[in-house]
């Protein structure tokens, strides 16, 4: 448990370092490379965006079957596949 909080703040740190990295490199750059820059890193947040909103509805229908039907949900990996098919069938469909 220690451990898989202690690896979750290094992912968080690691994160917000890149993040830093990034916000610096802006700063340097002028002109066309900044702009150009500036437009990846907005593609690449509204098509993050985009994902969470298309993944919201199948990942709110398999929580909904979860939480009426939990004492069926099987642990078993084939059957949570079959029970997720909406959620990766969003996500085959948005890469």
């Amino acid at each position: 448990m220690a451990r898989q909080q202690t690896q979750r703040l290094i992912a968080i740190v690691e994160a917000a370092l890149v993040a830093l990295g990034l916000v610096i490199l802006l700063e340097k750059l002028d002109g066309p490379v900044a702009q150009l820059m500036t437009d990846l890193l907005r593609v690449a947040a509204r098509s993050a965006l985009d994902l969470l909103f298309s993944l919201a509805p199948a990942a709110g229908q398999t929580l909904q079957a979860y939480i009426v039907d939990h004492l069926h949900f099987s642990p078993c990996p084939l059957e949570t596949l079959v029970s997720l098919w909406p959620l990766l069938h969003v996500i085959a469909g948005a890469a």
